[in-house]
């Protein structure tokens, strides 16, 4: 039959052709659903990679991050495959470990939601810390010198010494450390703070030692490590026994805050469910200090 005789064949033609490019466009699938690997009947997904990639990894390099994630997959799925076929997931000492990583897993799982159930009643702003900084003032001292100081890396040692020339001849630091450094953000953001002598640019030893000759003010000699070039400059000590300034410890007294309101949260739950069960005669436990040490070493030479 010719179709350009027929419309009501050419109306069949053109909806079969419309219901075949949208069903191609209903079904395909989203990114996040691509599988990245398959091993027998199992699958990981792009999803389920990002979700149980680090997220400091992630946000450092995305693509590596990924990779990693799958590659661990990959092995553990093989793994799994070969001890299942091995029958040691019959194995009453791996049943047992398995037991307890699903408690503890469980137990972890309702310590976050508790967390994130009472957010609000955990904060800890600045100025609870300030206030607790302040009240409490005598238990912050510094058990060793602190000291604020430069540290400088180029690529070349003429950028050094150019960099150099120029913090002695008054140029500010922050002009100096756009123009030569090979890290001006975190090289000027650490110069902002106090760090432990023992402990200051520890990352090329021999600005370390260094810090603890030269006085304030003073630049080091440069020095070549790790393929670059460097120098330091003191430039504030405070010696040890001395109190800490508050914003060198508002952001970990906040934490800590946090982290013991957290305790006093899951440890008064605990108390709770605790109470509950021994009030609904679910409880039951033996005195340990009543049992027989024998018992207990037979079962030791038992295992053994």
């Amino acid at each position: 039959m010719n179709l350009k005789r027929s419309p009501f064949l050419i109306c069949i033609a053109i909806f079969l052709l419309q219901l075949f490019v949208g069903g191609c466009e209903y079904f395909q699938p989203n990114d996040e659903d691509l599988v990245l690997a398959r091993v027998h009947n199992q699958t990981l997904t792009l999803q389920e990679a990002v979700h149980q990639a680090p997220r400091s990894l992630l946000n450092q390099d995305t693509l590596l991050a990924v990779r990693h994630v799958k590659e661990e997959w990959i092995e553990n799925q093989i793994f799994e495959r070969e001890a299942v076929r091995l029958g040691l997931n019959r194995n009453q000492d791996v049943q047992l470990r398995l037991d307890r990583l699903r408690s503890r897993l469980l137990k972890n799982a309702l310590r976050e939601y508790l967390l994130n159930r009472h957010e609000e009643d955990l904060f800890v702003s600045r100025e609870e810390a300030s206030e607790y900084f302040q009240a409490n003032k005598e238990r912050f001292i510094l058990d060793e010198n602190y000291i604020r100081f430069r540290h400088l890396t180029t690529r070349t040692v003429q950028e050094a010494e150019q960099a150099r020339q120029q913090l002695l001849g008054g140029v500010p630091w922050g002009e100096v450390v756009d123009r030569f450094s090979i890290r001006p953000e975190q090289q000027l953001q650490q110069s902002d703070h106090f760090w432990p002598a023992s402990t200051a640019a520890s990352e090329v030893p021999m600005m370390n030692r260094y810090l603890g000759i030269i006085g304030i003010r003073e630049i080091s000699p440069i020095e070549s490590y790790g393929g670059s070039y460097h120098f330091v400059q003191k430039m504030e000590e405070r010696p040890e026994g001395d109190h800490p300034e508050l914003e060198w410890l508002i952001d970990q007294i906040a934490e800590w805050l946090y982290l013991e309101r957290s305790r006093r949260l899951i440890n008064s739950y605990y108390r709770n469910l605790y109470l509950q069960a021994q009030a609904n005669n679910e409880l039951h436990q033996m005195n340990v200090e009543e049992m027989d040490l024998e018992i207990i070493r037979s079962l030791l030479n038992r295992n053994d």
